[in-house]
C-alpha cells in the first residue's frame, strides 16, 4: 500500500498554499493550532478554519470515498 501515502501527499501538494501550510504543520509536524498560529502569524481561529477547509478540499481531491482512511 505505498501508493496511498504518495497519492495523499500529491493531493496535499495541490492545495492552495494557505491550506497546505496548516495541513502540513498540523498532520506532518504535529503542531497544535495555537502553535501554528504563532508560526504563521495568524489567529488560532483562522488556523481552525483553514484546517476544516483544507480537509474539505482534500476530500474532494481524493474522491470522497475512503477519505477517512487516507488522512
Amino acid at each position: 500500500m505505498p501508493q496511498r501515502p504518495r497519492v495523499r501527499q500529491q493531493a496535499v501538494n495541490r492545495l492552495p498554499a494557505h491550506y497546505r501550510a496548516v495541513i502540513y504543520l498540523f498532520y506532518y509536524e504535529g503542531y497544535q493550532a495555537s502553535e501554528i498560529g504563532e508560526i504563521l502569524g495568524i489567529p488560532t481561529a483562522t488556523v481552525h478554519t483553514r484546517l476544516v477547509r483544507g480537509r474539505t478540499r482534500l476530500k474532494d481531491l481524493l474522491g470522497g470515498y475512503g477519505y477517512e482512511q487516507t488522512v
